[in-house]
């Protein structure tokens, strides 16, 4: 049995096809999850589209441009890393998960830095109770963008985790001994936070503007 195959599997084939589909798996009900949270964002904006009219603006489409280019440029390095496990290029993987993790980290300090300027100005996503009478207000508008971002943003953190984990284990494992199964399933993860993010930029940053 080859060092990478791991028991009870027969062969490489037969282990990297049971860890992709236990992967999809995994991601449908992340699609589930994260659906639900779009079908909440779409009642609300049908329900009060001046919601989006007034608050949507305030919203930096042009640093959200740059983190929608960080993703998709460490989505190009993440399929490089699963290309170098496969061929056991060790030190190619190394350097191209370290650029994911330094590209997932850029886009997480530059939407740290978006959060700051939002509560800055005050604009938040805790309700004023003394004003909860007088219906949907900004604070409606900012808590659906902060939970939609939000939990982007802890998938992003949980990824560069495991990332973080692979690298460590890439860097104290001979290339001989490499296995690229865990890469190639981290790399569906990563590809699919991504995606969201491809959802959410033009739901919250692009669409909102066009009220």
């Amino acid at each position: 049995m080859p060092d990478d195959v791991r028991e009870p599997f027969a062969d490489s084939q037969h282990q990297r096809d049971a860890v992709a589909l236990g992967m999809w798996a995994f991601l449908g009900q992340e699609v589930l999850f994260f659906g639900v949270l779009f079908v909440f964002y779409a009642s609300l904006r049908v329900r009060h589209p001046e919601l989006f009219a007034a608050y949507g603006p305030r919203l930096d489409w042009r640093l959200a441009t740059i983190m929608t280019a960080t993703l998709l440029v460490s989505s190009f390095t993440m399929a490089l890393a699963v290309r170098f496990a496969f061929t056991r290029a060790r030190r190619a993987l190394l350097v191209a998960l370290a650029a994911t993790m330094a590209l997932g980290v850029a886009f997480l300090a530059m939407k740290l830095w978006e959060y700051a300027h939002h509560f800055a100005r005050g604009e938040t996503p805790f309700v004023d109770l003394a004003g909860l009478g007088a219906g949907p207000g900004p604070h409606t508008f900012f808590g659906l963008y902060f939970v939609l971002t939000g939990f982007h943003a802890l998938h992003v953190l949980g990824g560069l985790v495991v990332l973080a984990s692979l690298w460590l284990i890439a860097w104290r494992t001979p290339a001989a001994r490499l296995r690229a199964t865990p890469t190639m399933a981290v790399g569906l993860y990563w590809h699919f936070v991504d995606i969201v993010w491809l959802f959410l930029f033009p739901a919250l940053y692009l669409a909102a503007r066009l009220t």
